[in-house]
């Protein structure tokens, strides 16, 4: 699970409306320069929207990435997931306090050594053809995720597994080598039938709201189908071609899209004058401060501990993001369900606390001097790095932020090459933390903060290998107490994430965590 340095600026105005303009004569017969100047011509020359009546049609558009094959299980790009899943149900979602929801799936059962997990389907469930939606199905896109390259997004729902198997029509039978707690998790993929052709200039068949009625290189077109959770009532979705967030932000800005799905911090300044519809829910994006723990200066517990201190949050969060992160000490969600965020230390701004905590251990703040690393094309951490440098340089540190682009960035940090980061990373729900802080993953790729403790192993191994709910709730709560104590990393905390839509579509609910157009069959035009 590496982290997720990249950003995608939202504010590259110029650039953006230019792209803008390559999307919409990509998309139609619109080639005039000089009426490409006019949005509004722009919007319905490309769109039809709106029949000569001046009547809106029954439909939507949306963007996404050229995709370079139709089968979820195969597909490797976010934004062509998010289109698929109007087309293929999961098997379970993760609703935003991320908890498991059985979709395709009635129910799950795990056998008392926690090595074996029984998932049993609902009966009469139909593909879009009439077909029997079975157990056979769901085995048959495990074996394509097997199949399918490392980069796939999928490729993670086979941790830990070494078997499966249909048991009968309706059940499936998983089979793990060793406990895993965050197992069922795992089990958001969407399920395809056992006949897929696997031929991706064919009409696919799903268990959806829609199914693909016709598409070229510049746009998919998606008709309404009798899906497993209703047939929607907009009759149809355009999915234009676009390449690249700037795209999608000018479009969906501009009225050229009706729905735009995104986790930039940057979106409430970006469309604060934006007529529409916004649903905001909680993602598993979190944003960090990482120490360099192979450094002597970090291996005093008393000097992160005046770190956090330092860390004025409120300014941060309602300053810098716009209250687009969700305060976080820990790398668990506070949105979670199972997050014990009570139990854990608190760190309020105390430039006063700060000191007594070095100084009650013996040491001076004139003796550190360190460079907050941070990736220039991210506004938002270049603007938290210098606040936290300035509250640290107030108790007498030498802190400054050292903005590089990303690609020396995120070079220094593989290298071990650093001091101090600001970074963030997408985090598997299922609240496995040992990717992040594991001490065997220190040099994998994964651990970048150099993090080694013996007692964190065992805690951190302990909760993924918990069986049953109050079991893992129970040695989660270990995990964020020791974790807070410690302070391998200091955690700003977890972005948020906004469907928006045209102001004239109704119906939206908060999305899950797993599916952001998780009610899509229930929207509505009016």
């Amino acid at each position: 699970m590496k982290p997720d340095f990249s950003y995608y600026s939202c504010f590259k105005r110029i650039l953006c409306l230019l792209l803008c303009f390559f999307l919409l004569a990509g998309c139609s017969d619109f080639t005039g320069e000089e009426e490409a100047e006019d949005d509004n011509t722009a919007r319905l020359a490309i769109l039809d929207k709106e029949t000569e009546a001046g009547e809106r049609e029954n439909i939507i558009s949306m963007t996404m990435r050229s995709p370079k094959t139709l089968n979820p299980l195969l597909n490797e790009d976010v934004t062509v997931d998010k289109v698929l899943k109007l087309i293929y149900e999961p098997l379970f979602n993760i609703s935003e306090e991320q908890s498991v929801i059985p979709n395709l799936a009635a129910s799950y059962s795990i056998s008392d050594d926690g090595l074996v997990m029984r998932v049993t389907l609902k009966d009469g469930l139909k593909w879009q053809n009439g077909e029997d939606i079975t157990a056979e199905d769901a085995a048959y896109s495990l074996d394509t995720i097997r199949a399918a390259s490392d980069e796939a997004i999928y490729k993670y729902v086979l941790t830990n597994i070494s078997d499966y198997y249909m048991e009968d029509g309706l059940t499936l039978v998983i089979v793990y080598d060793e406990v895993y707690s965050a197992g069922v998790y795992n089990l958001c993929f969407p399920v395809i039938p056992k006949y897929y052709y696997g031929d991706d200039t064919l009409p696919t068949v799903g268990s959806g709201p829609y199914s693909i009625e016709s598409y070229d290189t510049r746009q998919y077109n998606l008709t309404a189908a009798d899906g497993v959770n209703g047939t929607p009532s907009i009759e149809g979705v355009k999915v234009l071609i676009s390449p690249d967030y700037d795209t999608d932000y000018n479009a969906f800005n501009q009225g050229i899209t009706d729905v735009l799905d995104t986790s930039s911090a940057g979106w409430y300044s970006y469309f604060a004058d934006k007529e529409c519809t916004k649903a905001i829910y909680s993602t598993n994006n979190f944003e960090y401060l990482g120490f360099n723990n192979n450094l002597d200066m970090f291996k005093n517990q008393a000097v992160k501990q005046a770190v956090a201190y330092c860390i004025d949050r409120e300014e941060i969060i309602s300053g810098i993001y716009m209250n687009n992160l969700e305060d976080s000490l820990t790398p668990v969600n506070p949105a979670a369900y199972m997050s014990s965020s009570e139990s854990t230390a608190s760190y309020d701004y105390n430039t006063d606390e700060a000191l007594a905590v070095l100084w009650n251990s013996g040491l001076s703040p004139y003796n550190y001097s360190f460079k907050i690393l941070v990736n220039e094309d991210n506004p938002e951490r270049v603007e938290t790095a210098n606040v936290i440098a300035e509250s640290l340089n107030l108790i007498g540190m030498n802190v400054t932020a050292d903005p590089r682009p990303y690609e020396e960035y995120a070079a220094l940090i593989e290298a071990d090459d650093f001091e101090v980061f600001l970074g963030g990373t997408s985090l598997r729900c299922g609240f496995d933390l040992r990717p992040l802080l594991l001490s065997s993953a220190s040099y994998s790729g994964t651990n970048y903060v150099n993090y080694s403790d013996s007692t964190m192993d065992t805690l951190l191994t302990a909760e993924a290998e918990a069986i049953g709910e109050e079991a893992v709730k129970e040695a989660l709560r270990e995990v964020e107490r020791y974790i807070s104590v410690q302070l391998p990393l200091i955690g700003i905390g977890f972005k948020t994430g906004v469907v928006m839509t045209s102001s004239d579509i109704k119906g939206m609910t908060i999305p899950y965590i797993s599916n952001c157009f998780v009610n899509a069959a229930r929207w509505s035009i009016g």
